[in-house]
């Protein structure tokens, strides 16, 4: 069966040398906001896909290992997180996983875009789910001036945003790594993701320098997310005190209710990088 190249989608990455293509079955969405180009579609293998500024952000078919990995191995970190900040993330499903933790009271969620909010509430209820949870405080705004305003308030803060270009960029540098550290409590975790070590290596490593140059430890991990960028997608937990494992109790995995990639395992076997990327890490 042939089918017309404008009918597909498809992300080039590595100036355009490679990238991946999903056929669009039916567009449900396509708008403009002042800060990228929101789509979203049916596929037929993936279900309905999320695309920001032409790069793929979740799948229906893979989107809950992002995020159960962005939220779980953080949030069981700790030894009672309470209020979490995620900045970004207006599709709803990091909310959806933080919610899901018994001893959080409050999870604010701060995304720049109000577009990506309505769209996936009308069209992603699979993750838009989060948004609406009684523990849930959705905030629009800048997630930047946002963390400088609130001192000392959250136990977990999390960056769910797209790659660090454009207005993305500033989370991934120094400066707001600082006001991060400032708005946790003592003993609090930051977690982001941060992009694969296949590809853009040099941005990949200097996310891991500067986020080393303000929080005394700092833990990558990994995860497999077949329709991103290689497959094989990184994370970073940093603390000024917390490691993966210090307060980590099996039982409280099990207060969950039902995962579909995370098991109280990973938390010991997702901080093992691959060699190579280990190696790019220590330098």
């Amino acid at each position: 069966m042939s089918h017309r190249l404008d009918s597909y989608f498809y992300e080039l990455i590595k100036e355009d040398t490679t990238g991946a293509l999903i056929r669009r079955d039916k567009v449900l969405f396509d708008q403009k906001s002042p800060y990228q180009h929101v789509e979203i579609f049916e596929n037929a293998e993936l279900g309905r896909v999320m695309i920001l500024d032409g790069c793929v952000m979740i799948t229906q078919r893979d989107e809950f290992t992002y995020h159960e990995m962005l939220v779980h191995p953080a949030l069981l970190a700790h030894p009672n997180p309470e209020n979490v900040l995620v900045v970004g993330g207006g599709d709803g499903g990091t909310l959806r996983e933080v919610t899901k933790h018994p001893s959080v009271k409050r999870a604010v969620l701060c995304e720049i875009d109000d577009l990506v909010i309505s769209s996936s509430r009308e069209f992603l209820p699979f993750t838009a789910c989060g948004l609406d949870h009684p523990k849930s405080d959705v905030y629009v705004g800048d997630g930047i001036e946002y963390i400088r305003q609130h001192k000392n308030e959250f136990d977990v803060v999390i960056v769910d945003s797209t790659d660090p270009v454009g207005f993305a960029e500033g989370l991934f540098r120094i400066p707001f790594y600082k006001d991060v550290l400032a708005a946790m409590r003592p003993g609090g975790i930051f977690v982001q993701q941060t992009e694969s070590p296949f590809f853009d290596v040099n941005v990949w490593q200097r996310i891991f320098v500067e986020l080393g140059q303000v929080f005394k430890l700092v833990h990558p991990y990994g995860a497999a997310i077949p329709m991103y960028p290689s497959g094989y997608w990184t994370f970073a937990m940093a603390s000024m005190t917390q490691t993966p494992k210090a307060h980590f109790d099996a039982k409280r995995v099990g207060e969950l209710g039902e995962l579909k990639y995370y098991s109280a395992q990973t938390q010991d076997a997702a901080f093992v990088l691959p060699a190579f990327a280990a190696k790019l890490i220590k330098g």
